[in-house]
């Protein structure tokens, strides 16, 4: 098991592949017309374009390149967006007010200004590694900026992110690029009851595949979990 996969195999997302038993409710259909053009599922009423899976997947594929489009897009779907969509869910005033916070963070960010903090936001932590010591979150915002560039905002489940390279050391494969970053933090979910928050978020979740291509993407333990329906 090379590097790659075993940090993807040790990520608490992985949790997400959990099948459980599904409630007895069911949930309704939405209107595929409803959905921007692209969309080719729908998790909780929100979209999921083809593009933005298939994006996640070339970034999942810098660490497993043997890996099938399908199975890449299975690891981009269960890994990454549908936690993040679970979380978004949970307390949706506290979520968009982080957004607001991390937002106005990255403009004075990039105006030059290190905000103030800590007793008016946050601190700037530092983490240092390669992708397995920084997670695949981290490591693709991190991969391609420059040291002294900041990211834009970006969001993984429970907490919106700002970052920044310090150094890098180049390594042999993207995955041991070595670097130092810098990072924002804008949590919406209380870290040490967050991955259980979205655990039972995911549970909740109901999923409807607009695109029957895009079935196989969705490992068969997920349709099962979010009582996955077609149109």
């Amino acid at each position: 098991m090379n590097l790659a996969r075993r940090a993807l195999a040790t990520s608490s997302l992985a949790l997400a592949l959990a099948c459980s038993k599904p409630a007895s409710a069911t949930a309704s259909k939405p209107a595929p017309a409803a959905f921007p053009a692209g969309t080719v599922l729908v998790m909780n009423d929100v979209p999921i374009r083809a593009d933005e899976v298939e994006e996640l997947a070339s970034e999942y594929a810098m660490l497993e390149p043997h890996d099938t489009p399908t199975q890449l897009r299975r690891i981009a779907l269960s890994l990454t967006i549908f936690p993040r969509i679970a979380a978004a869910a949970i307390d949706a005033g506290r979520r968009a007010g982080a957004q607001k916070l991390a937002e106005a963070y990255r403009a004075e960010l990039g105006n030059g200004d290190m905000p103030p903090g800590p007793l008016t936001g946050p601190m700037e932590n530092e983490h240092t590694g390669a992708f397995a010591d920084l997670g695949f979150d981290f490591w693709r915002m991190a991969k391609d900026l420059q040291p002294g560039s900041w990211s834009p905002v970006f969001e993984a489940p429970g907490c919106f992110y700002v970052l920044r390279v310090k150094t890098r050391k180049e390594g042999s494969l993207p995955s041991l690029t070595r670097l130092t970053i810098g990072t924002f933090a804008f949590p919406y979910l209380d870290a040490a009851t967050a991955q259980a928050d979205i655990e039972a978020a995911l549970d909740r979740s109901r999923l409807t595949i607009l695109d029957d291509t895009w079935r196989d993407a969705v490992p068969a333990a997920l349709r099962y979990r979010f009582h996955v329906e077609s149109p």
